[in-house]
């Protein structure tokens, strides 16, 4: 028996000011998914402006207070349940280690990948804290309850934990035991620093803790040199860039730093000129932000393989990857691809999806001498003539001549190399 020091909030399935649930809970009591609303258009035409459509979220179309949904049973037929209002809460028990209600069950969450920005969205669903700090708990023998994620992912910023582009657990491999949270300041860490509403975690909206409270930091006179030294604090080497106007989305609370002044060189934002804790005259429109970014413009990576060495091209422009339209494209572009990540040898063809997201070059035209993509002859970045189905793709071999990830940077390869391309189609999944 464990003691429950924080428990799941009450419900989250509360009706909204349209009438009707309208979150993204799809899951009924029994953790069944919930069925396409699009596969009963009668209904859909029966409860029209009640949140019916294409998706399968739960909903509560008839004014009933529970939201419910269709769901398959195991003979194939259709049937409808309620929904679990309750997916998704969270406790923290007596050791601290954080449940998770999910499918039905009460589990764990690997510590494999816990990081403090999971922790402070536990503390803040549970109302306890802003701020939160990461533990783990190692276990000998069989867990005693379920491991339902793999990763939580958060940026910090959430509500709640599955609102976070969390992994569920498919293979029950766990090293580093379950994991844990405290929900109070950091030990050695007041105030504290942190990033949040970034799509990575080398950049977002800089907040640091005094008091006993998360608040934001004011652009005015925020430049680079203060980038750095937020960068320089939180352990990030990427190259800083600082960044205004609520760049990271506003945030909510306290602003508690204006004006700050450093000259670069400092070992934290404590050390630089700045005005006193609380003295402002700002909006949140106006909250500092910072990336951290480890890339560099031109670096390319393959995306979507089954190995580091085959995938999608995607280039590094401007804080965002994206793809490579085949148009021009050779395999002396492929040659100068593999060589840029440091692969040689005998390859292989393969097909793929598409990609998202933005398509960065167009016209690419190498001889094969070129170091470097960006080396050959290209079109301006962001302009082309192409759809995603256009996105091309390469296969090195995964012998490499230097020792590297594969899946980003630049190490030229002297050596004899062989090579193929080929475009990505998109196929159905």
């Amino acid at each position: 028996f464990l003691k429950v020091l924080a428990s799941f909030l009450p419900s989250v399935c509360p009706v909204g000011p349209l009438g009707y649930y309208n979150g993204s809970l799809a899951v009924t009591e029994a953790g069944a998914e919930c069925l396409n609303w699009a596969e009963f258009p009668d209904y859909v035409q029966q409860y029209p402006d009640r949140g019916l459509g294409d998706h399968n979220f739960c909903r509560n179309p008839d004014g009933g207070t529970t939201p419910w949904c269709f769901y398959r049973l195991v003979s194939g037929a259709i049937g409808w349940a309620n929904c679990d209002c309750n997916q998704g809460a969270v406790r923290l028990a007596e050791d601290s280690s954080v449940e998770l209600y999910f499918n039905g069950l009460w589990g764990t969450i690997c510590a494999d990948h816990w990081t403090d920005w999971d922790a402070s969205v536990v503390c803040r669903q549970l109302g306890l804290s802003e701020i939160g700090t990461a533990g783990k708990k190692s276990h000998s023998g069989p867990w005693p309850v379920p491991l339902h994620l793999q990763s939580a992912n958060c940026h910090g910023d959430e509500e709640a934990l599955l609102q976070c582009g969390y992994q569920e657990d498919l293979s029950g491999a766990c090293n580093q035991g379950s994991a844990v949270v405290t929900c109070v300041p950091p030990e050695g860490k007041s105030p504290g620093k942190d990033l949040i509403g970034g799509k990575e975690s080398f950049e977002g909206r800089v907040e640091v803790y005094h008091d006993g409270k998360w608040g934001t930091i004011c652009d005015d006179q925020w430049d680079d040199r203060d980038a750095e030294v937020v960068c320089r604090q939180l352990g990030l080497s990427g190259t800083p860039k600082a960044l205004s106007w609520a760049h990271y989305g506003q945030g909510s609370g306290p602003i508690l730093l204006d004006e700050v002044q450093c000259s670069g060189n400092e070992l934290s934002l404590d050390q630089c000129k700045k005005s006193d804790w609380g003295q402002q005259n700002c909006d949140h429109i106006e909250d500092a932000g910072v990336s951290c970014d480890p890339f560099t413009e031109g670096m390319v990576r393959l995306a979507g393989g089954r190995s580091p060495s085959e995938g999608r091209v995607e280039v590094y422009y401007n804080g965002d990857w994206g793809t490579v339209c085949d148009d021009g494209w050779t395999d002396l572009a492929a040659q100068v691809v593999c060589r840029q990540l440091g692969f040689r040898g005998k390859n292989k063809s393969i097909n793929y999806a598409a990609g998202q997201g933005f398509i960065l070059l167009d016209d690419v035209a190498c001889v094969g001498t070129e170091l470097t993509l960006l080396d050959c002859p290209h079109s301006n970045w962001g302009q082309h003539d192409c759809s995603h189905a256009e996105d091309l793709g390469v296969h090195c071999s995964p012998e490499s001549n230097t020792v590297m990830d594969g899946s980003l940077g630049n190490s030229p390869c002297t050596c004899p190399e062989q090579w193929e391309s080929f475009t990505f189609w998109s196929v159905p999944l």
